[in-house]
């Protein structure tokens, strides 16, 4: 049996990298998983995609309220629960300094990356009961403040939101916990500059990035019963980039 066997799983941004190989993986585990994407094309191909049954695609702009409870609703529709929401949705800014960001581009990280991990969290809690699970997607970059100011910001934020929404609905039962992935090769991280990318792989203990697949499986631990004592904290799969 899997370890997700007879459960419900919402997975924001799978329509490709970290998303996408954790939909593969959470439906290898026995989840029937609702793939969602701001490209529902890309939504709808994973979907197809997967082992099992009742998957099914969902579009919308995770920081627009109206398209999430469109989700959402679907959701209730068809499932009737989530047993486990994945925040995963997110952009890649540019390289700019802080000096030439501008405000519109500083708000749409936040809004995308916070904003759709709250509006999504929010519209969950209905649907979920006790020993329901919420994995949000943080960064290295918002533990150490790496990259641009406006990411590093944005995933910062996430944490401090998986830490204070863990301590309100723990009592409900519902476990809320963060992954803060390092440098891993996804479409989103292909174009990065090989002279950024270089002197990363060289601080790595391991010698190399991460793979998709490697932070599906950490993803998976927090969203089924082997973490059910854990709420509240984060886990950085990084290749040893940072140690804490």
């Amino acid at each position: 049996m899997g370890k997700l066997e007879k459960k419900v799983a919402l997975i924001t941004g799978a329509g490709s990298g970290i998303g996408k190989a954790t939909a593969e993986k959470f439906a290898d585990e026995g989840a029937q998983v609702v793939v969602q994407d701001f490209n529902k094309a890309s939504a709808e191909e994973v979907s197809a995609s997967l082992t099992g049954v009742g998957h099914f695609a969902m579009g919308g702009d995770v920081s627009n309220e109206q398209d999430m409870k469109s989700v959402f609703s679907e959701i209730e529709k068809r499932c009737e629960r989530l047993d486990v929401l994945v925040n995963n949705a997110g952009v890649l800014g540019g390289p700019e300094g802080l000096g030439a960001i501008k405000y519109e581009s500083f708000m749409r990280m936040l809004e995308v990356h916070m904003g759709g991990t709250f509006i999504c969290t929010q519209a969950a809690l209905p649907l979920m009961t006790t020993g329901s699970s919420i994995v949000n997607l943080s960064s290295i970059a918002g533990l150490a403040g790496w990259g641009p100011v406006h990411y590093a910001s944005a995933k910062g934020a996430i944490l401090g939101f998986t830490r204070s929404s863990s301590r309100e609905l723990g009592g409900l039962g519902i476990r809320v916990n963060a992954v803060a992935p390092g440098v891993i090769e996804t479409p989103m991280t292909e174009d990065l500059d090989e002279a950024l990318l270089a002197p990363l792989i060289m601080m790595s203990p391991l010698g190399r990035i991460g793979q998709a697949e490697e932070i599906a499986s950490t993803i998976l631990y927090l969203a089924c019963d082997d973490s059910s004592f854990v709420t509240g904290q984060w886990i950085s799969p990084n290749g040893g980039l940072i140690t804490i």
